[in-house]
């Protein structure tokens, strides 16, 4: 299938590799929607309890606020939807904590026509949602990223070092696909 405007792009990785920033910087650029990650406000996250259910249900709900972005792009005109959160965080998330893969994250695996998966090359800064400070744990787990978006047909990796350079990285690689 060919992508038509609006484009949807999914940026995902680990944990402090910049995604939020990246995305939303990148739908200004591109003069499209930002569609923060469901999960920064969840109330069972920031409770810290979180279970298979909950990721599966954060699936469907980062699911459909892309879609009311589509929407609400394609009556706009606008370029773009970029997503701060894909079914990889997802996904890995599962695996990781509770060694299965949450249920129901088909529709936003399929959702994004480009993933970009940030390299955890910058420093990590503490949140009360992150858990992984050690860089050798984070680049094991951006290996299991880039294993797990090997699949899709539109892949770029961000790894340049500071914001701007990453967000130039994101444009480039949006035009190499879209034109």
């Amino acid at each position: 299938m060919v992508a038509s405007p609006p484009f949807k792009i999914a940026v995902t990785g680990v944990e402090s590799t910049g995604k939020t920033t990246l995305a939303s910087s990148l739908a200004q650029a591109l003069g499209g929607a930002f569609v923060p990650e469901c999960a920064r406000f969840d109330a069972q996250v920031l409770a810290n309890q979180v279970g298979l259910s909950t990721l599966s249900r954060l699936g469907r709900e980062q699911y459909e606020a892309c879609r009311e972005a589509e929407r609400r792009e394609t009556s706009e005109g606008l370029t773009c939807i970029v997503s701060d959160s894909d079914a990889t965080v997802l996904q890995l998330w599962g695996e990781h904590v509770f060694n299965h893969v949450p249920e129901g994250l088909g529709p936003l695996e399929d959702w994004p026509d480009l993933v970009l998966l940030c390299t955890p090359n910058i420093p990590w800064e503490a949140d009360p949602l992150r858990s992984m400070p050690s860089l050798e744990d984070r680049l094991a787990l951006h290996q299991r990223y880039e294993v797990a978006i090997a699949h899709h047909p539109k892949t770029a990796v961000i790894d340049a070092q500071g914001q701007e350079k990453r967000l130039d990285q994101a444009v480039r690689a949006f035009h190499k696909f879209f034109g």
